[in-house]
């Protein structure tokens, strides 16, 4: 009867723990919704290093938003960039690939400062960023390279060219970055490429993201249901649930979620909201 009485009480512990653990997880997965609305169509997305959110707009207006979703800023253009890179604080970068023109302005989306790529650095310049040295890395689309080029003297310092084996499908190039000493491109059709400096492909994620970023020394990016955390050194992935969404950012307090339907959602965000 003590024997029984022993197991019982074991049994009963360690289901408890069990129990506890699992409202844990089931916690973790729910971040505290802080604003929804909906602003608009939008095109694009990012976020800067002090973790506020920029939203382009089809009409071609930009507008910077704090943590808690206040505008802090807005800029009206045209037509929408190629690409918004405002992670070099306090410098927001844009390319306008129709007119092979990039545009730095400051922290309030104001005085800018206009860069031309020479027609020598690319023949179909698609995409361009900065680097970490303040210089340019261009995607020529007209043979699938990529130029390190300094933006002041027009030299092309490095070159290589994507993998072509890759290409028996359409391709639609949408973002480029580098962040650590690699090279980042995102196709809408293949995914996310992975380069080091020299131009040897380090790894090929799959994604229908429409975006992604880096926290620390992961790379994040949409997968159905979830965003994945992608750590670029052990390759271990952690994840948070998510509802369905095209566009993700993360900041050291928030998730930024974009639905197809416009709809955008601001979360708190800690590393206790991600699954090993």
């Amino acid at each position: 009867m003590i024997v029984k009485l022993r197991i019982l009480k074991s049994f009963s512990f360690h289901g408890l723990l069990l129990v506890l653990l699992a409202c844990r997880i089931g916690y973790a997965q729910n971040a505290k919704k802080i604003i929804e609305f909906r602003p608009g169509k939008i095109e694009n997305v990012a976020v800067d290093r002090l973790g506020n959110f920029f939203l382009v707009f089809k009409n071609g207006l930009i507008k910077k938003y704090d943590l808690n979703g206040k505008v802090l800023a807005e800029l009206k253009r045209e037509k929408s960039p190629a690409l918004i890179e405002p992670w070099y604080h306090p410098k927001i970068f844009l390319y306008d690939q129709l007119v092979q023109q990039c545009t730095i302005f400051d922290h309030h989306l104001q005085n800018p400062e206009i860069l031309h790529l020479d027609p020598s650095i690319a023949i179909k310049p698609l995409l361009a960023c900065p680097t970490n040295d303040n210089k340019l890395l261009v995607l020529d689309g007209a043979d699938f390279s990529i130029k390190k080029v300094n933006s002041v003297t027009n030299q092309v310092l490095t070159e290589f060219y994507l993998d072509s084996a890759q290409f028996d499908s359409t391709h639609e190039y949408r973002y480029l970055r580098e962040y650590q000493n690699l090279i980042f491109l995102l196709d809408k059709n293949a995914g996310i490429e992975i380069y080091n400096m020299v131009g040897k492909k380090v790894n090929q994620i799959k994604t229908t993201s429409f975006n992604f970023g880096f926290y620390g020394e992961e790379l994040y990016f949409i997968q159905p249901g979830k965003i994945v955390f992608y750590d670029l050194y052990s390759e271990k992935n952690r994840t948070m649930k998510i509802a369905d969404a095209r566009f993700a950012l993360v900041s050291d307090e928030r998730i930024f979620l974009v639905s197809d339907n416009g709809k955008v959602a601001i979360f708190e965000f800690s590393v206790d909201n991600l699954k090993e």
